[in-house]
């Protein structure tokens, strides 16, 4: 008990518990885990976590002739879906407003053609991302998330790669067998977990 009290007065910030998730746009795992995982840990907790999303995954960034070029794990699709996000993620302000677009984009049968309709579902304008994506800002945006992925200790080697507080504390795997809102509740004191 004691122990958990310490990890959460350092892992706590004053925005509440910070989760980053790194993942594809169209990896099973990365769509399971978001779409199962955070709609219910966040409409429990969510005025208490603070949502990072990164969308790049195990992709390959180049430059040739000045402009980017990727290459996705599960192919062309992925890297529009990557880009898509990074350009939603950008030109949203509000988190729960970017947790509903990303959580509705992942739990969609094709997430990298889910754009649009999600927008429209929440009643948002697509444009800034389509223009986010013909600018070229969404290419920088995917190189700029695989820097930072990259430069992670430990660099993940598995996706979704979840770390909370700073720290990769669980695989996504144990994370589901456990249930994240679960862990969230059992290791930070969390007021909103008291209502549980």
């Amino acid at each position: 008990r004691t122990v958990l009290l310490f990890l959460s007065a350092i892992l706590l910030t004053s925005q509440g518990v910070v989760i980053d998730i790194y993942y594809e746009s169209l990896c099973p795992d990365s769509t399971r885990f978001i779409s199962q995982q955070i709609p219910p840990m966040y409409e429990a907790v969510g005025s208490e976590v603070q949502m990072y999303f990164h969308p790049y995954g195990f992709a390959e960034t180049t430059v040739v002739d000045g402009e980017y070029q990727f290459e996705c794990q599960h192919g062309e699709r992925e890297c529009y879906g990557n880009i898509v996000q990074a350009c939603t993620i950008a030109h949203t302000a509000d988190q729960d407003t970017l947790v509903s677009l990303i959580t509705c984009m992942m739990s969609s049968a094709a997430p990298d053609q889910a754009g649009p309709a999600c927008f429209t579902q929440l009643n948002i304008d697509y444009q800034p991302v389509m223009d986010c994506i013909e600018s070229g800002e969404g290419a920088q945006l995917h190189a700029d998330y695989g820097e930072n992925q990259n430069s992670l200790t430990p660099r993940p080697d598995n996706v979704p790669w979840i770390n909370i507080g700073k720290e990769h504390m669980l695989e996504y795997w144990e994370l589901e067998e456990y249930g994240l809102l679960q862990f969230i509740c059992d290791t930070f004191e969390l007021s909103a977990c008291a209502d549980m």
